[in-house]
């Protein structure tokens, strides 16, 4: 990948590490540490986008 679609992955995990954080609502630390917890371990930036849109999918399904 070049450096422009790198760039892009990165500005797309921030925004959705903040979603995922501003979207637990009981305890937004546990958003904290879940974000921590994908940043150490992988690496994959397109893995890491996987979980966190799976985390957000679950959690929307929680709140209903």
């Amino acid at each position: 990948m070049d450096e422009e679609q790198l760039a892009l992955n990165d500005d797309v995990l921030l925004l959705l590490d903040i979603f995922v954080i501003l979207s637990v609502d009981r305890n937004p630390v546990l958003g904290v540490v879940l974000v921590g917890l994908l940043k150490a371990v992988t690496n994959d930036r397109s893995v890491r986008i996987a979980f966190i849109l799976l985390v957000i999918v679950l959690n929307m399904g929680v709140r209903k």
